[in-house]
């Protein structure tokens, strides 16, 4: 969610009109009202499959996840005519898929499609993908080539640079942080707390149990949960949070540690801003983010959330990093322009700006 809004925000700088979105959920979920209120165009609502977890949320249930998408096909062949219809529509220059497996597998009417994802560098000869199981791996890698089906590039972002494929249409460009991540000013407030993003709900318990038992720390823990306000405190020193893309960035940047399940958006801010980080991957896909973030020297890679590493970690210098991300906007829109025209449509040098529409 948050690199379509960088994307949305990047690609109007630099001329283009962003005409319409389309957001697959859960069975039951709803699309979050920061995601509406950042891409600021029509947005087209979906149902598409979702990961199930083990009771513990530790790992994927394969068998739940496939039942799951057994019994809600009827509902997936209804979303991908919505996403055809959507797209003949509004008859765009250009679409953008951000991992969706829907869009894989629907018609887009000669209309060229970009895939950008950080899967996509699980397709790269250099990249040591040695999380998980075998079975894991290769579960990811097919579900990965669904989303990139019918896709003219694909764009793997990557925490690190590294050489293009171009035998498989693949570029390798910097992650799309949001740009008020650019203007922030990183320091620790005080009293100092612990800045904690889950991706699922279910592991709020463990963060609990660890706050209880050090009540002297304070932690702020931002999740997905509708029945939560955005100040519930539920202990003396732990508040929940409901998802909030902007009051999340102004809590990270005074935090003095993030821990994360290791999603890759809060693992490249955390990283951009020289947080600390704890990285608790709940499955094979954030077990590569946390590895690739502790090879930079970030932070840990962890099983379980001992915040307390957090206190005595110090973060390798990430000035590499920062060059890198900061060149993300340029490349990414160039790579969308050149898939439209044949040719980039601009350099570095060139201020010449050309109107397109694109659909995400």
């Amino acid at each position: 969610m948050t690199q379509a809004i960088a994307l949305a925000g990047y690609l109007r700088d630099a001329g283009h009109e962003v005409v319409a979105a389309c957001v697959g959920h859960a069975e039951g979920g709803r699309v979050p009202g920061f995601l509406t209120k950042g891409l600021q165009c029509p947005i087209t609502e979906f149902e598409s499959p979702d990961i199930k977890l083990d009771a513990d949320s530790r790992s994927i249930n394969v068998w739940k996840t496939t039942w799951s998408a057994s019994r809600l096909s009827l509902h997936y062949v209804r979303s991908i005519r919505l996403i055809e219809s959507t797209v003949a529509d509004m008859s765009p220059d250009l679409v953008v898929n951000f991992y969706e497996p829907l869009t894989g597998l629907a018609r887009m009417h000669g209309v060229p499609v970009v895939a950008i994802a950080h899967q996509y560098m699980f397709f790269h000869p250099r990249y040591p993908f040695s999380a998980g199981t075998r079975l894991q791996r290769q579960g990811l890698i097919m579900f990965t080539k669904l989303t990139a089906m019918g896709a003219n590039k694909l764009l793997a972002l990557s925490l690190f640079p590294s050489h293009d494929i171009p035998e498989r249409s693949l570029t390798v460009v910097p992650p799309l942080l949001r740009p008020e991540v650019f203007s922030l000013n990183p320091r620790r407030a005080e009293p100092n707390f612990l800045l904690v993003y889950l991706w699922r709900p279910e592991l709020v318990s463990e963060i609990q149990e660890w706050c209880e038992e050090r009540p002297r720390t304070n932690v702020h823990c931002f999740l997905d949960h509708p029945g939560k306000l955005r100040s519930d405190a539920i202990l003396p020193n732990m508040t929940l949070h409901h998802l909030d893309g902007a009051f999340f960035l102004e809590m990270m940047e005074t935090c003095s540690g993030v821990a994360t399940t290791a999603g890759f958006e809060t693992t490249a801010e955390a990283m951009y801003l020289g947080k600390p980080l704890l990285m608790v991957p709940t499955h094979v896909e954030q077990q590569c983010n946390a590895m690739d973030a502790a090879l930079l020297g970030a932070g840990y890679a962890s099983q379980t959330f001992d915040l307390e590493r957090l206190e005595h970690f110090t973060p390798r210098d990430q000035s590499a990093f920062k060059t890198w991300v900061s060149s993300g906007a340029e490349r990414v829109v160039a790579e969308l322009e050149s898939v439209v025209t044949g040719t980039p449509l601009r350099s570095p040098d060139d201020d010449v700006r050309t109107h397109e529409t694109i659909a995400i």
